[in-house]
């Protein structure tokens, strides 16, 4: 592999402080519907399967965050808001504020793809699986402004 697959970008991931305040302003903007907005239970004590996981910096950790998916043409916009507790949205938002947190592209390989961009240098920070995909985020801001981020759907490839 001699470079990563670029012609499809997924979506940009967003950190917002109030996610339904956010929400409002795109649909309103782009004459939407209001989107369904997750929002886990605080209280409940999160959980990892085999099938459903995070890792975060060496450690499996169940990450939460409230979320939502505003569907742009062929791409997603997918607003952010963590809860204060540790995760990459949250390392984010205590370090940048509000913004652009990644742009994650689908990729056949998704493993290959990580020990691609591991070898030019940007360190696996998170990742997780989730039903029918996978996806996880580098430690690539220093380099280009962003986290990047890389996205399997379907069945496991590697």
């Amino acid at each position: 592999m001699n470079h990563m697959e670029n012609n499809h970008l997924l979506k940009m991931g967003i950190i917002v402080n109030d996610i339904e305040v956010a929400a409002r302003h795109y649909c309103d903007i782009f004459g939407m519907e209001m989107p369904h907005i997750s929002i886990p239970d605080p209280d409940a004590a999160p959980e990892s399967t085999e099938d459903s996981y995070t890792w975060q910096r060496g450690e499996l950790r169940p990450t939460r965050t409230k979320m939502c998916v505003l569907k742009m043409g062929p791409m997603v916009l997918e607003l952010l808001e963590p809860y204060d507790e540790p995760s990459p949205w949250n390392e984010y938002k205590q370090s940048r504020g509000e913004g652009v947190h990644f742009v994650m592209f689908t990729v056949n390989g998704f493993n290959q793809h990580i020990d691609f961009l591991e070898g030019k240098g940007y360190p696996l920070n998170h990742k997780g699986e989730y039903g029918a995909g996978r996806y996880c985020y580098f430690d690539s801001e220093d380099k280009l402004g962003v986290t990047l981020g890389l996205q399997e759907l379907g069945p496991k490839q590697d």
